[in-house]
């Protein structure tokens, strides 16, 4: 049997790329592809024997989503044990992939998930999802349109919940969706402008959210569906504030506490039989009504639990991995520093070393100031050939060679090699090492003094700091002390600060900071186009350094009435900035061949601005999964959009007994 939901949706794929009209969905019963019936794990099929389940063909939906395995058909039983460090979902977002639509395990298309086809109006301003008849949640409810609309408009779309709400991925140049149910298994999201992302957001982290609300259940802590019965369990627990108390046990997207109710009905591979917060070891145990099948009829998932083991220090995670007591590695250890260590081990820890490709653009992104309230700092900092300086003064292959342990090239914040909106000049431009080339663009903005130290254009000595998170990014830290040291040799004076995942962010807000640093995340694939503000130094409404004028140039621009943030000022940016954040507004709302010409006009303008540093690609990453687990594909994909390693389908693991 061939995955039939892909299939038939590769044609509303294309539409949306290539800018034609996208295609219905087609209809076909994967139950007629099974004449012999379903399959199903022993410990299901003998509660269906005693009664307590019902049968499995009157579980799935009519219609199952269709899961190629990697490598060849699994069998029941075993454990997948993982480790979470206690804190946001993040760590643990692989467990708990089940979005609308979902990345295909290349990351290089958006393919069925819970929906099992859609449709795309040849104005990108309605998209139409078919969702699954007869899919039902953990508890073997009916999982309808109804669970959707309850989600956008007693969750989402809810100023009672959602403070400040919706999430922009939702949206289009500021504009929220009109969520509209068709029947009982189509749902509409519209605007009044094309939405040219919103598919690709759907596939990404925010996707599932969608799809983590089951009406039925949901409707009991709602405080204007069940009044009397939220007061009680505020008061039960002590709380006053409505907002802060669901946050607290519902959980918005990457809270524990969405995990934290064991009775909450799922839509995921294996659902939980306990609390989580504050535990030791936990265990999700497989879902019944899981809504995906093998291509030999056998329901999913294959592993009959997984079970995590809350490790906050990464160094017991480290160990718990070599010693083989994990069956696949997390991210924070499976690091290129960690790798002689993981490799040393893997025929003691009976495990092997599956690579993973970083979806990040780049180590470590340095922003400065362009907006200083210091007007000398901010002409030196908004000046071309001071960043082209600072740049030329990096000596990238040594940090490659020392730091990352020779994995990775010289690169600048960009869209990867891999990705369709690859840009070599944006890439690839002002990374040599050049301290006689770094010195001849500084001289035109930084005249040296007589004691080896810059003069600023007031003929005082010029001196900056930059701030680092050294918790996030512990790598930064190395990579810095070596660039502190070319950077005196062109005599630059610099201050490099390194802070604490708590202080960092002040520092960094500070309005007269002069510099930070972060990392570049999501470069590959499609994903640049759900990284625009990235590239705009726009993490979520706020920026690397202050670049607050321009940000707030950018708010008016879009809305003359709009209020600006305390203390922001517009300032009027060059003419290539102003077409740069047209873009960001513009690019959004296109598809198709349009889209791609306008990315092109981006990142060309992007190359020629050079507004950011960057240091070089992420390389080397890996996950050291446990010889007996299978159908793990041959490489994963990392990254917060994509999000990494989710699409290789946990589901469809196995554990061989031989």
């Amino acid at each position: 049997m061939q995955n039939i939901d892909r299939l038939k949706s590769l044609a509303a794929v294309a539409a949306l790329f290539l800018g034609a009209t996208a295609l219905p969905a087609l209809a076909q019963d994967n139950a007629g592809l099974c004449p012999a019936g379903y399959a199903e794990a022993p410990q299901l099929k003998a509660m269906v024997d005693a009664g307590t389940l019902p049968p499995v063909a009157e579980r799935l939906p009519l219609e199952p989503l269709v899961i190629q395995p990697a490598e060849e058909t699994g069998v029941y039983g075993g454990q997948f044990v993982d480790s979470w460090g206690g804190g946001n979902i993040a760590e643990i977002r692989h467990f708990g992939y089940e979005p609308l639509v979902r990345w295909s395990i290349d990351g290089a298309e958006v393919v069925p998930g819970i929906a099992k086809g859609w449709e795309i109006s040849e104005d990108a301003q309605t998209y139409t999802f078919f969702l699954r008849e007869g899919m039902k949640w953990s508890d073997g409810h009916p999982f309808t349109a109804d669970d959707i609309v309850f989600w956008w408009e007693r969750v989402e779309n809810n100023p009672k919940v959602m403070t400040g709400g919706p999430r922009n991925e939702y949206k289009v140049d500021g504009e929220a969706p009109t969520v509209t149910k068709v029947d009982d298994y189509t749902v509409a999201f519209s605007w009044s402008k094309p939405n040219g992302l919103f598919l690709q957001q759907m596939a990404g982290p925010y996707g599932q959210r969608v799809v983590q609300f089951p009406r039925h259940y949901m409707e009991q802590f709602d405080i204007d569906l069940n009044p009397e019965g939220v007061a009680e369990m505020m008061t039960a627990a002590g709380a006053t504030d409505y907002a802060a108390w669901w946050k607290g046990n519902i959980g918005s997207y990457n809270d524990p506490a969405q995990f934290n109710d064991p009775k909450r009905p799922s839509v995921h591979a294996w659902i939980g039989t306990d609390t989580i917060l504050g535990k030791e070891r936990v265990t999700f145990v497989r879902n019944p009504y899981y809504f995906a099948v093998d291509p030999d009829c056998q329901q999913l998932p294959y592993i009959d639990e997984r079970v995590w083991a809350s490790a906050p220090d990464p160094e017991v995670t480290l160990l718990q991995s070599i010693q083989g007591q994990l069956s696949m590695s997390p991210r924070n250890v499976s690091i290129p520093q960690n790798r002689a260590v993981f490799f040393d081990n893997q025929e003691a820890g009976d495990y092997r070393l599956v690579p993973a490709t970083s979806c990040d653009y780049n180590t470590a992104v340095l922003a400065f100031s362009m907006n200083h309230p210091d007007p000398v700092k901010a002409q030196v900092f908004s000046n071309k050939d001071f960043r082209i300086g600072v740049s030329q003064a990096i000596n990238r292959q040594e940090i490659i060679d020392t730091v990352y342990l020779g994995q990775g090239e010289p690169f600048q914040p960009a869209p990867l090699p891999n990705s369709p909106f690859y840009n070599e000049a944006m890439a690839k431009q002002y990374t040599e090492f050049d301290l006689a080339a770094a010195a001849e663009h500084l001289d035109k903005i930084l005249p040296m003094g007589p004691d080896g130290v810059r003069l600023g254009p007031d003929g005082k000595p010029f001196k900056f700091s930059v701030e680092i998170n050294a918790d996030f990014k512990p790598d930064t830290v190395d990579a810095f002390q070596l660039i502190e040291r070319t950077w005196e040799q062109v005599g630059l004076d610099v201050t490099i600060n390194f802070h604490s995942d708590e202080l960092f962010g002040n520092a960094r807000a500070k309005p007269d900071s002069d510099a930070s640093v972060w990392v570049g995340e999501n470069g590959c694939g499609q994903l640049p186009l759900l990284n625009l503000s990235r590239f705009m130094n726009d993490y979520g409404g706020w920026s690397l350094g202050n670049w607050s004028g321009w940000a707030a140039w950018d708010i008016k621009r879009l809305n003359p009435d709009a209020e600006l943030p305390e203390g922001w000022e517009p300032i009027e940016p060059s003419a290539n900035v102003q077409r740069l954040y047209e873009l960001r507004s513009l690019i959004p709302q296109t598809i198709g061949e349009e889209q791609t010409a306008l990315m092109k006009e981006f990142t060309d303008l992007q190359a020629e601005e050079f507004l950011v540093i960057g240091i070089a690609t992420p390389a080397g990453f890996y996950r050291a999964v446990k010889n007996d687990v299978r159908n793990v594909p041959d490489e994963l994909i990392e990254g917060w959009l994509y999000p990494g390693p989710a699409p290789a389908n946990f589901a469809s693991f196995f554990v061989r007994s031989e």
